[in-house]
Protein backbone atom coordinates (compact mmCIF):
# COMPACT_ATOMS: atom_id res chain seq x y z
CA UNK A 1 0.00 0.00 0.00
CA UNK A 2 1.19 3.20 -0.88
CA UNK A 3 1.49 5.89 2.04
CA UNK A 4 -0.74 9.03 1.48
CA UNK A 5 1.42 12.19 1.83
CA UNK A 6 1.16 14.13 4.85
CA UNK A 7 -0.98 17.08 5.69
CA UNK A 8 0.68 20.48 5.97
CA UNK A 9 -1.24 22.16 8.83
CA UNK A 10 0.71 25.84 7.76
CA UNK A 11 -1.23 25.48 4.71
CA UNK A 12 -4.91 26.07 3.36
CA UNK A 13 -7.27 23.33 2.86
CA UNK A 14 -7.48 24.00 -0.82
CA UNK A 15 -3.35 24.01 -0.95
CA UNK A 16 -3.28 20.56 1.13
CA UNK A 17 -5.63 19.70 -1.81
CA UNK A 18 -3.96 20.42 -4.94
CA UNK A 19 -0.31 19.56 -3.06
CA UNK A 20 -2.27 15.82 -2.94
CA UNK A 21 -3.74 15.91 -6.20
CA UNK A 22 0.04 16.80 -8.15
CA UNK A 23 1.57 14.09 -5.21
CA UNK A 24 -1.05 11.69 -6.84
CA UNK A 25 0.05 13.08 -10.13
CA UNK A 26 3.64 12.79 -9.41
CA UNK A 27 4.23 9.69 -7.45
CA UNK A 28 1.22 7.56 -6.65
CA UNK A 29 0.73 6.56 -10.56
CA UNK A 30 4.08 5.77 -11.69
CA UNK A 31 4.41 3.92 -8.34
CA UNK A 32 1.27 2.03 -9.25
CA UNK A 33 2.22 1.51 -12.57
CA UNK A 34 5.35 -0.29 -11.50
CA UNK A 35 4.25 -2.45 -9.18
CA UNK A 36 0.99 -3.70 -11.71
CA UNK A 37 4.11 -4.56 -14.20
CA UNK A 38 6.04 -6.07 -11.79
CA UNK A 39 3.24 -8.13 -10.90
CA UNK A 40 2.12 -9.06 -14.72
CA UNK A 41 5.89 -9.52 -15.49
CA UNK A 42 7.14 -12.39 -12.66
CA UNK A 43 5.70 -15.13 -14.16
CA UNK A 44 7.95 -14.40 -17.62
CA UNK A 45 11.30 -13.77 -15.00
CA UNK A 46 13.70 -16.45 -15.10
CA UNK A 47 13.60 -18.44 -11.65
CA UNK A 48 16.47 -19.93 -9.59
CA UNK A 49 16.04 -23.92 -9.78
CA UNK A 50 16.96 -24.21 -6.04
CA UNK A 51 14.89 -21.63 -4.77
CA UNK A 52 11.62 -23.44 -6.94
CA UNK A 53 12.38 -26.75 -5.20
CA UNK A 54 13.05 -25.14 -1.78
CA UNK A 55 9.46 -22.88 -2.26
CA UNK A 56 8.47 -26.56 -3.43
CA UNK A 57 9.33 -28.16 -0.50
CA UNK A 58 8.34 -25.60 2.25
CA UNK A 59 4.89 -26.33 0.14
CA UNK A 60 4.67 -29.62 0.43
CA UNK A 61 5.65 -29.34 3.94
CA UNK A 62 2.77 -26.92 4.45
CA UNK A 63 -0.04 -29.29 2.74
CA UNK A 64 1.20 -32.00 5.34
CA UNK A 65 0.87 -30.13 8.84
CA UNK A 66 -2.26 -29.01 7.50
CA UNK A 67 -3.55 -33.11 6.27
CA UNK A 68 -2.11 -34.02 9.87
CA UNK A 69 -4.01 -31.52 11.34
CA UNK A 70 -7.30 -32.64 9.63
CA UNK A 71 -7.08 -36.63 10.60
CA UNK A 72 -7.64 -35.85 14.19
CA UNK A 73 -7.87 -38.84 16.58
CA UNK A 74 -8.10 -42.75 15.53
CA UNK A 75 -10.36 -44.51 18.22
CA UNK A 76 -7.36 -46.61 19.90
CA UNK A 77 -6.28 -43.11 20.69
CA UNK A 78 -9.50 -42.18 22.29
CA UNK A 79 -9.86 -44.97 24.60
CA UNK A 80 -12.75 -45.97 26.69
CA UNK A 81 -12.89 -42.92 29.00
CA UNK A 82 -12.03 -45.03 32.11
CA UNK A 83 -9.14 -43.68 34.40
CA UNK A 84 -5.67 -46.08 35.14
Amino acid sequence: MIEKREFNPELSAFSNAVLDLVDFRDRVRPLARDLTLMDVTRKYQKNNVDELAKARKELLAEIGEVDAAERGYSSGEIGDGRRK
